[in-house]
């Protein structure tokens, strides 16, 4: 009787510790569904704003009749197939072309220049909001890879930390982890 009682105890906690461990892979399956989702919308937004960067840029070549200036935005972004180098590259054209603009007033009130402009603020809106939703995610994502119980279905699924798109999320985690 004192045997089935161990033994009775002994299937509840592996019961029990099944039953932990399924949740927390459940929840890996969840974060990792919304950085996939987050990853998707970001590199949607990029390509928009590469197209968008690439439009003002002929408008500017049309206008200056100056080529050289952006010759190797086309090489350099063209080639890229890392989202988070794209994000960084297209932010530098970004400044660059503003740069151009803000010393060139009759560019920058030209109509097409304009309306290319107002569709770039508002993807940069949306990308704004999916790189802040991926950095969210990756908070929560790289804190459970180091909590009990989650840690163990982590190395067993190899689950190992993601980066962030920019250095604030990656300070605030360091921060949170101490």
């Amino acid at each position: 009787m004192k045997y089935l009682i161990i033994l009775a105890v002994a299937i509840i906690l592996v019961v029990i510790f099944i039953i932990v461990l399924s949740n927390c892979k459940y929840r890996f399956k969840i974060l990792n569904i919304k950085i996939d989702e987050a990853n998707s919308n970001i590199n949607l937004f990029l390509q928009k704003k590469k197209s968008l960067l690439d439009n003002i840029i002929k408008e500017l070549v049309e206008k200056e009749k100056d080529e050289g200036r952006f010759g190797d935005f086309i090489d350099n972004i063209n080639n890229e197939k890392d989202s988070f180098r794209l994000h960084s590259k297209l932010s530098k054209t970004y400044s660059n072309v503003s740069k151009i603009l803000f010393d060139n007033d009759k560019l920058a009130k030209d109509e097409n220049i304009v309306k290319y402009l107002t569709e770039l603020k508002a993807n940069d809106e949306d990308l704004i909001g999916s790189i802040k939703f991926y950095n969210d995610t990756i908070v929560d994502y790289n804190g459970l890879i180091k909590m009990f119980p989650y840690k163990i279905v982590a190395s067993m699924s190899k689950y190992t930390e993601k980066t962030f798109y920019n250095n604030e999320k990656e300070e605030l985690f360091e921060i949170l982890k101490q």
